[in-house]
């Protein structure tokens, strides 16, 4: 039996799984990723240790395999922005900042003073933010001048792990996209943006495409991995654009929707030119996993942390075992509240606001909060708000991009509640396909690899040959009526004022766990509750 592995190292899991060749998952392994908090919005990883969650997923899928059946290659996918500081031997000099660390909010700054925000769009896709690559790097050179000193190669997350297992060091085109160093018109290393920070452009490893091969399991990795010597690796890419080659969303006109730590809209382009010479900086752009094909993207940010974080706040202290009997009792709470939660609006910019906003100093808020309300509002009012952001995020991708969505195709954790998907149908008024096989990223990771050894000619070959069941989520045409009527009502003058208080608590309070206030702005009287940005 043909078996290729796809692995997926994202914020919350390193997830590994086994696929036959029409896409049906044989064995899977999943094990936590290993996170340093070092405060408010900024943590760390340890490179050797997450190798060694890797290594131990690789071999739980490999010892699940029958007898004598051996992946014909693997491929993996990862989160975009971190990455890993080699020296010359190619040992690891520093821990691996998190990609959504805020300690490079400085470095940013001063990327808007020397370049600008529509330049950089235009060179890279990417409206400016602190996540990127380049300003990990600017920040090392700054604050560890004797590691930056040292450095002689940078591999993204996927790259690494790559190189852990074949000591060959490449990266593809979807991975360099996130780095803000990538230059989308000549898919090469940008001259300007690295000229411009002073950074040698020898410590970017060569760009290809994904499905290309690194190289091959060594020895030592597969004495660690329990993979044969000579696995052919091939390269990965960005966990989002794995999974949207895994769903078919390689053409115009179909919607990405990946729900997980935080919620992604991505869309594919046949060119970007337009948008490059435009400059709107309403969402990012970025080299398809696709050959020959480009994406765009937006975010709902922390839209899983939201609600993982209400469900520990309002049910773990019932004792329940771990963070899944929470969201449970949180689902099922919700599911007792009816549409529109009875008058209670949650802004849900806990983690700041993503596309087409673009704040990073919103945050959230509940409205219309009284004594009257239940946990089972809040829980509600937690998924209708963030539904609420889901239509308003789509409508701008429609505008932006200047085609209408066809199809939208649900995937991710957040996918499999099926509460939070039939909210989400409700309140948009569009149907949800959703795969029975959610997690999109591993098997995208494991197309790559059948493309690079040859099982499929192609991306459109690739996807005729899966056969995935997928269930459709329906909008309720009473809920949609309903919903609707609430939604003209929110963007009239609740939203707006929940904006705007969300910034006057970043100005004010933004160290506050929680500040309840009685604020009237603008004739309208309104009770709320802020909240803090989520850890």
């Amino acid at each position: 039996m043909d078996v290729l592995l796809g692995l997926d190292l994202g914020t919350t899991n390193i997830k590994g799984v086994a696929y036959s060749t029409a896409g049906m998952p044989l064995v899977v392994a999943s094990r936590s990723t290993p996170t340093i908090g070092q405060g408010l919005r900024r943590a760390c990883h340890d490179p050797q240790t997450l190798w060694g969650q890797m290594a131990a997923v690789i071999r739980e899928v490999v010892s699940g395999l029958p007898a004598q059946t051996r992946p014909m290659g693997l491929a993996i996918a990862s989160i975009g922005e971190a990455g890993v500081p080699l020296d010359a031997h190619g040992d690891v000099l520093y821990p691996l900042i998190a990609w959504y660390d805020e300690r490079t909010a400085p470095q940013a700054a001063w990327w808007a003073q020397h370049m600008g925000e529509v330049e950089i769009y235009r060179h890279t896709g990417l409206p400016l933010g602190h996540t990127f690559t380049l300003n990990k790097l600017l920040w090392l050179r700054e604050e560890e001048p004797e590691v930056y000193a040292r450095l002689s190669r940078w591999l993204c997350v996927s790259d690494y792990m790559a190189y852990r297992l074949t000591g060959e060091q490449r990266m593809g085109y979807s991975l360099a996209s996130r780095t803000m160093a990538f230059d989308l018109r000549e898919r090469r290393w940008s001259e300007e943006m690295l000229s411009c920070a002073g950074i040698a452009p020898a410590i970017w490893p060569p760009v290809c495409p994904e499905g290309t091969l690194v190289g091959y399991v060594t020895p030592d990795a597969a004495h660690q991995t329990g993979l044969a010597q000579g696995t052919p690796v091939y390269v990965g890419g960005h966990d989002h654009v794995c999974g949207a080659l895994a769903m078919g969303v390689f053409v115009p006109g179909i919607v990405l929707d990946s729900t997980g730590t935080t919620e992604a809209e991505l869309t594919t382009l046949e060119s970007i030119y337009e948008y490059l010479d435009a400059g709107d900086l309403s969402f990012c752009l970025g080299c398809h996993v696709a050959r020959g094909r480009y994406y765009t993207i937006g975010s709902i940010l922390g839209a899983g942390s939201m609600v993982s974080w209400l469900a520990e706040l309002l049910w773990n202290p019932e004792h329940l075992a771990g963070g899944d009997e929470a969201l449970q009792a949180l689902t099922l709470a919700a599911s007792m509240s009816p549409p529109g939660a009875r008058g209670l609006y949650l802004l849900p910019h806990l983690a700041g606001a993503g596309s087409p906003d673009r704040d990073s100093t919103a945050r959230g808020v509940f409205v219309g909060l009284s004594l009257a309300h239940t946990r089972a509002d809040m829980a509600r009012a937690a998924m209708e708000g963030l539904s609420y952001e889901l239509r308003l995020l789509w409508a701008a991708l429609e505008q932006f991009t200047h085609q209408p969505i066809r199809r939208v195709i649900s995937v991710g954790g957040g996918a499999r509640n099926a509460l939070w998907s039939q909210i989400k149908a409700d309140i948009t008024g569009r149907a949800l396909a959703v795969p029975e096989h959610t997690e999109a990223a591993t098997l995208g990771a494991a197309l790559l690899a059948g493309l690079g050894a040859g099982v499929y000619r192609d991306e459109e070959h690739a996807l005729r040959c899966l056969m995935i069941p997928t269930n459709q989520v329906q909008p309720q045409a009473e809920s949609v009526r309903c919903y609707d009527r609430f939604f003209q009502q929110l963007m009239g003058e609740i939203r707006p004022l929940a904006v705007e208080l969300g910034r006057k608590s970043y100005a004010r309070h933004s160290s506050a766990a929680a500040i309840g206030l009685h604020e009237a702005i603008g004739g309208v009287q309104v009770n709320v509750m802020l909240t803090k940005k989520a850890p």
